[in-house]
């Protein structure tokens, strides 16, 4: 068992999207702890950023459960979980607003005040600090929404968050700011991250646990064997929680 985990999967089964008997991914267990930066690996179309939605409750599940700090997913209420379980994906959302409405939004949406003094320092040190807050949101490059959402979900202060190739559209300058501000973030604020990235050098910058997910079957990989096709710790259908130091 992971320490002080916050997180706990057990069993999770989600059915393929295009049918068969072949589930997508199959009775994945694992625990999920504030000191964990989870780095997510495995073969394009094998399901990884539908295990973050799920564990995100924006898809279904079709089988086992997911509990944070004690409580399953229905005690919570999907807005709740939500905003402690927090998912950003490749493809930033923008409202037809502001920058600056952007990035409160989710003070809007939760009914707390907006920590606008957080946010800037947020966006200086994602390499937005020069942007004009009254600009249009739509009116940003791809690279500049990416980082306004990490942004935008970092004020969220969320338990976990769940990175789904969050930094595709960056430059390799922008996207070690942002690395160093998720680190920086991750210290401070003692929150779990789990990160779904094909890069092979981010991933070793910034993860401290590797997932590989593969044929409906997860398993941890050790850092020495983490691009090798066959993971170092394989764990079997139906084992107790799997992923573990």
């Amino acid at each position: 068992m992971v320490l002080s985990a916050i997180l706990l999967i057990e069993h999770l089964h989600k059915k393929h999207p295009n049918g068969g008997e072949a589930p997508l991914f199959d009775r994945i267990s694992a625990e999920v702890a504030p000191q964990d930066r989870i780095i997510i690996l495995g073969p394009s179309g094998q399901g990884k950023s539908t295990l973050l939605r799920v564990i995100a409750a924006l898809e279904s599940k079709d089988g086992g459960q997911l509990t944070l700090h004690g409580k399953q997913t229905a005690d919570w209420g999907p807005t709740e979980w939500r905003k402690r379980v927090c998912y950003v994906p490749q493809q930033p959302t923008m409202l037809p607003a502001t920058i600056k409405d952007n990035l409160a939004t989710v003070s809007k949406l939760h009914q707390t005040t907006f920590d606008q003094q957080a946010a800037e320092s947020l966006m200086n040190q994602v390499g937005l600090g020069d942007l004009d807050w009254s600009q249009k949101a739509a009116e940003l490059s791809g690279g500049q929404k990416q980082r306004v959402q990490l942004v935008r979900s970092m004020l969220l202060k969320s338990d976990i968050l769940l990175l789904d190739e969050a930094t595709s559209a960056l430059d390799s300058q922008s996207k070690q700011a942002v690395e160093a501000t998720l680190m920086k973030w991750h210290h401070e604020q003692g929150k779990g991250i789990i990160w779904v990235t094909h890069e092979q050098e981010q991933a070793r910058r910034v993860g401290n646990r590797f997932w590989h997910l593969d044929s409906g079957i997860l398993a941890e990989a050790r850092m020495e064997n983490l691009f090798q096709k066959t993971p170092s710790e394989r764990v079997e259908k139906g084992d107790d929680p799997a992923c573990q130091h």
